[in-house]
Formats: structure tokens, sequence, C-alpha cells
């Protein structure tokens, strides 16, 4: 996984296209241009991936917070 390269495409990603995933743990593709699958437990969500054909260590899981919900910390605008 080429860290750079998933880097630059997730920051790419249109912000209002991750409001479906609201509330919810996602996983990015390896170079970060889509997600490839969403679950609300991070259990099931690492199933989906491994059904998928995915290593989970080779793809990033996110939270989604709720577009009203303030998240501490950096961020990927940082």
């Amino acid at each position: 996984m080429d860290m750079q390269e998933y880097l630059r495409n997730r920051r790419q990603f249109p912000h209002d296209a991750l409001e479906k995933y609201a509330g919810q743990h996602v996983a990015w593709s390896p170079d970060g241009t889509r997600i490839i699958a969403s679950a609300e437990d991070v259990l099931r969500l690492v199933e989906a991936i491994t059904a998928l054909g995915f290593d989970s260590a080779e793809v990033v899981i996110e939270p989604i917070p709720y577009p009203d919900e303030i998240v501490l910390g950096a961020g990927l605008d940082s």
C-alpha cells in the first residue's frame, strides 16, 4: 500500500459522498479512491472486507462522524 497515494486520493473524495456512511465505519480501497465496505460494527466490517478478498491489514478503516458531530484531533485536511 502506497500511503502517499492513499492520502492524495482520500483528500479528493467528496465530503458529501460520505454523508450516507454517517455513524458507520468504512474501509477504503488501498489506493484511497473508493469505499469498499461499510458497517456500524468494526468486526462485521472486517468480515465484509475479507469476504471481498481484501486483507484487512491492507485497507484503511475509518469511522465516519455524523455531520453535526465534533471530532477532536488531527484530520486529513491538516
